[in-house]
């Protein structure tokens, strides 16, 4: 992956007017030696990552978010932890690739797993963050006959309705979880919201995932919590810091596989996200065309400014001028 940075970035934004952006930093100098870009089309859930959106509603220009992409692949992930934990099956399947399955080591392989594996049936799952991700994970739970408990101040009771869900307070949805997934979108509001009273909280039985933000979660506090045998087990996708470095400089690595999978922030790769997010941008490219604000446009306050007027405004209902 190619990533632009400072002068080559702006050199490379010179005369360009709508402007596909990925994991580039878009600082508030980038915008400001940038004088042609009307338009930032972000291939990121997240463009305040790596774009300093009020650099841009100060300039007058709209970004445009896919928020989306990933609504698919990182629901699908998300499952597969919750069923690798639910039947821990990793071991065993690395056994068998190193040793076989004989005679001599089939009980053993039985018992790594004959007392440790439980049904997803039946059991609570609790989510934090009810967005994209959450609603088609949520949809999943449902079809595996899950009770899904989530915790969101900014969606209501009746739209979480809609997808069998029940809103209940953060202290509910962990503490009544046999499966906390946190799935919100990272702001400073929500940095650090499953907290390690939180996690302390939760039924000895129960385990973890987080494929959101790494700042989501207090992540001293849940390896504490595995070690102490407090909670079941963890998945983590996402860490601080990333990579984790070599197997001596982390303690995550001590944890048995069993009850803690660890992945490489792999959530929302697929071979298809490429295509969900250039459809995405197309279609909302499309709708700024006609003159309608995309739900994408992360900084919907610009088309209030006089800024948008003089800049971003040129191409803004531009097939119905």
């Amino acid at each position: 992956m190619i990533v632009l940075k400072d002068q080559e970035l702006i050199e490379s934004l010179q005369g360009k007017e709508i402007c596909m952006i990925g994991y580039d930093p878009v600082t508030a100098d980038v915008i400001k030696k940038s004088a042609d870009v009307k338009l930032i089309l972000s291939v990121r859930d997240g463009p305040e990552e790596n774009i300093d959106l009020d650099a841009c509603t100060a300039a007058g220009i709209p970004v445009i978010s896919s928020a989306g992409r990933c609504a698919t692949s990182v629901a699908e992930f998300t499952f597969l932890m919750m069923l690798l934990l639910a039947r821990p099956m990793v071991p065993v399947i690395e056994k068998i690739r190193c040793e076989g399955w004989t005679r001599e080591n089939s009980g053993e392989l039985r018992s790594m797993y004959a007392h440790k594996s439980t049904e997803l049936y039946n059991k609570n799952l609790g989510i934090i963050g009810f967005g994209r991700n959450a609603k088609s994970l949520s949809v999943l739970a449902d079809a595996f006959g899950m009770h899904v408990n989530a915790y969101d101040p900014y969606v209501s009771e009746e739209s979480m309705a809609e997808f069998r869900v029940k809103k209940m307070s953060l202290q509910q949805v962990v503490k009544t979880a046999d499966y906390i997934i946190v799935l919100a979108r990272l702001t400073e509001e929500t940095e650090g919201i499953l907290s390690r009273e939180l996690i302390f909280s939760m039924k000895p039985t129960a385990s973890i995932v987080n494929t959101g933000r790494a700042r989501l979660v207090d992540g001293d506090a849940i390896l504490d919590a595995l070690e102490q045998n407090r909670i079941r087990s963890a998945a983590l996708d996402v860490h601080s810091p990333e990579p984790l470095g070599a197997l001596g400089e982390n303690r995550i690595y001590n944890i048995p596989e069993d009850r803690l999978i660890i992945t490489s922030h792999a959530a929302g790769v697929t071979e298809e996200r490429s295509w969900h997010q250039y459809q995405l941008l197309y279609q909302q490219l499309m709708e700024y065309f006609e003159g309608i604000i995309p739900d994408g446009c992360v900084n919907k306050s610009v088309f209030h400014t006089p800024q948008f007027k003089e800049r971003g405004g040129k191409y803004f209902g531009i097939n119905k001028k």
